[in-house]
């Protein structure tokens, strides 16, 4: 972790993503960024499903079927799996991060002089986030760089199970199965799928 003084300011490490629904791969890329700040941001990106933008990066990311859960139903299922996996709650917090509209993004992210954007890598949409918070005025780390095959899961995956009734739970932590059962989301989501 990197040490600043009792009274200067805290080393933000800001993440990003969809979260669509948060499963095991991104408590991974929050580990891994906390280790490297102070306090941690997770960036919700796609806040407000109704001006998704399309990006030839990675079109699927704007499809409203890839983007069924809400807002409030991501901070919900990533403040309950963070609180269960015992971090303080001083020690993060989760903000919309409309990456997609760059301009919007400053009032929801902490100040360029004492943050860095931590990513990862998959596809060419990893890249495509790291030039965009670059030209935000950002310090980019790239975490890692993988195949799309060395991923511990995907939402795209995770998300057909739950639409067809498959194995899904242990890819998820605790706290998002039980909220996605508690919050009626599996019937939507089965009742999506159905012909």
């Amino acid at each position: 972790m990197i040490q600043h003084s009792q009274w200067g300011p805290h080393h933000y490490g800001v993440v990003l993503g969809r979260f669509q629904p948060l499963h095991n791969g991104h408590i991974e890329y929050f580990e891994a960024a906390r280790k490297r700040a102070d306090r941690l941001v997770v960036g919700v990106t796609n806040p407000d499903n109704d001006r998704l933008v399309h990006d030839r990066s990675d079109p699927n990311r704007s499809r409203g079927e890839s983007n069924p859960f809400t807002y409030f139903d991501r901070h919900q299922m990533i403040t309950a799996s963070l609180a269960e996996a015992g971090w303080d709650w001083r020690g993060f917090a989760v903000v919309p991060a409309p990456v997609n509209h760059p301009e919007e993004m400053a009032p929801y992210l902490p100040p360029t002089a004492v943050s860095t954007v931590f990513i990862t890598v998959y596809d060419d949409w990893g890249d495509r986030k790291a030039e965009l918070m670059r030209g935000l005025g950002y310090q980019v780390e790239i975490l890692w760089r993988r195949d799309k095959d060395a991923r511990l899961t995907s939402g795209t995956r995770l998300r057909a199970a739950m639409r067809a009734g498959g194995d899904w739970r242990d890819f998820v932590p605790g706290a998002v199965a039980r909220y996605l059962d508690d919050s009626g989301w599996l019937a939507l989501l089965a009742a999506q799928s159905a012909p």
